[in-house]
């Protein structure tokens, strides 16, 4: 997990004040605990989301990716805070946020009125203090006491930008499916209810009108799927129970916010492999994979996401990426085989075969495929990219320092860049170092993500 707590001494103190309980309104009465979120990145750039109030003084949670700055993959410097009066209302942007701690891994933030802003967007006066953030006297929701179950409706409720409407916007739909993080734990739901950019990091209200979770605009059950996905609470629990052992959170805080329901996962399994947990690099790419049978891990139970790579390994889990779900295990294996000199009748054969009949790869100019060699990050990327017949964009500039636009690799390089399926955010890629396990994991989620978006 990737954590930054800023304003330790404060954010401990205003923890400690959480009222007991956070007792059910009805939904047009907590319309007002709903935030618009504005940001503006190191480069200038506007981006928008939504949040909801979690306590009396005034604790915002939302997605991480709603406070990110692209450009350092670290909470923006500018991070602003609109509220709402009601549901005819539009947000009034008076707060400069502070961020009490986020978990890009599981898409997580918790952030807080810190300043007045001035009309400049400046902050103006002191910090805000515990009394004046009570006094705010803002909405705050009641997190469901259980996970919801298959068909249960739900109401989003955020800023979409596609509704090109101020006000606040309500989309209904159901839940559709689950993934889970294992056999206890549901990472996530997916809901065929409408999600739009701008819905990111706000709630998600069971019939009872209880939050069930966190809302995502970005995420979704994968390629060919249209569907909106909702941190479950239980992430949010095991998160909140990581931030009290960090002293980050208090321990009563978390007791008033969930019921007795959730402590049961205090001793629950959180692993997705033996070796992978909520913890581990790269974790939600490797539960969601794992949870479309895309990825199987070893027979020890683990994943070994540090591992790196071979051909043959990474064009299994390709044609297993790009075949509707199962279907890689129905290839015909005595149709796909000895398709290379050094490709006969192995484990590995169906898949490379079948790539080669579908134009996915060709081999070595010695007319080998070389299924044993490791695959270094921009071998990786093309074979990626050809097997989802991605269009290649020419690049003008290097797309990194290490990068040069003359590079073979640089065009794939560039489209995966654009595309947003790259974790380097820096000025450096590392074209030759190997691809490892949890590493392509993580490229072939984001593609997942982006190509259900243009649908």
């Amino acid at each position: 997990m990737q954590k930054i707590i800023t304003k330790i001494l404060v954010g401990i103190s205003i923890l400690s004040l959480f009222s007991s309980t956070a007792s059910a309104i009805s939904l047009p009465a907590t319309v007002p605990s709903v935030v618009y979120i504005q940001v503006i990145d190191s480069k200038g750039d506007v981006y928008t989301g939504s949040g909801f109030t979690i306590s009396n003084d005034a604790i915002i949670l939302t997605a991480a990716h709603v406070i990110i700055d692209p450009a350092t993959n670290k909470p923006a410097d500018h991070i602003e805070i609109c509220t709402i009066e009601s549901e005819y209302s539009a947000p009034w942007c008076y707060f400069l946020a502070g961020v009490l701690a986020y978990d890009t891994e599981l898409d997580l933030a918790m952030i807080y009125p810190d300043y007045v802003m001035d009309s400049n967007r400046k902050k103006t006066g002191k910090q805000i203090t515990v009394a004046e953030a009570q006094a705010l006297k803002l909405p705050y929701v009641d997190f469901a006491d259980n996970k919801p179950h298959l068909s249960d409706d739900i109401d989003i409720l955020g800023f979409p930008q596609a509704a090109m409407s101020t006000a606040i916007t309500l989309t209904k739909g159901a839940i559709s499916g689950f993934i889970p993080l294992n056999k206890d734990i549901t990472w996530a739901y997916t809901t065929d209810a409408t999600i739009n950019p701008g819905n990111s990091g706000g709630p998600a209200y069971d019939k009872n009108e209880k939050v069930v979770g966190v809302v995502s605009a970005v995420s979704t059950t994968g390629i060919g799927g249209n569907y909106g996905y909702i941190i479950s609470n239980e992430i949010v629990y095991l998160w909140f129970q990581d931030l009290v052992k960090q002293k980050i959170l208090n321990k009563d805080f978390v007791t008033n916010i969930f019921s007795n329901d959730y402590k049961s996962l205090e001793n629950k399994n959180t692993k997705i492999f033996s070796d992978v947990d909520l913890n581990t690099k790269n974790a939600e790419a490797i539960s969601y994979l794992k949870s479309v049978n895309i990825i199987s891990g070893y027979d020890d139970g683990s994943f070994k996401p540090e591992n790196p790579l071979n051909r043959a390994e990474l064009l299994k889990i390709l044609v297993n990426s790009a075949l509707p779900t199962g279907e890689g295990d129905k290839i015909d294996k005595t149709k796909y085989r000895n398709c290379f000199p050094d490709v006969g009748q192995e484990w590995f054969a169906k898949y490379v075969c079948l790539a080669k009949e579908k134009g996915w790869v060709s081999g070595y100019p010695d007319g080998t495929f070389k299924p044993s060699n490791e695959i270094n990050k921009v071998e990786a990327m093309k074979m990626l990219l050809e097997t989802f017949q991605i269009p290649l964009a020419k690049p003008k500039t290097n797309p990194f320092s290490d990068v040069n636009t003359e590079a073979w690799y640089s065009k794939y390089i560039e489209t995966a860049k654009n595309m947003g399926i790259l974790e380097e955010t820096g000025k450096v890629y590392g074209p030759a170092a190997l691809i490892t396990r949890g590493g392509i994991s993580e490229n072939i989620y984001r593609l997942a993500l982006y190509i259900t978006k243009l649908n």
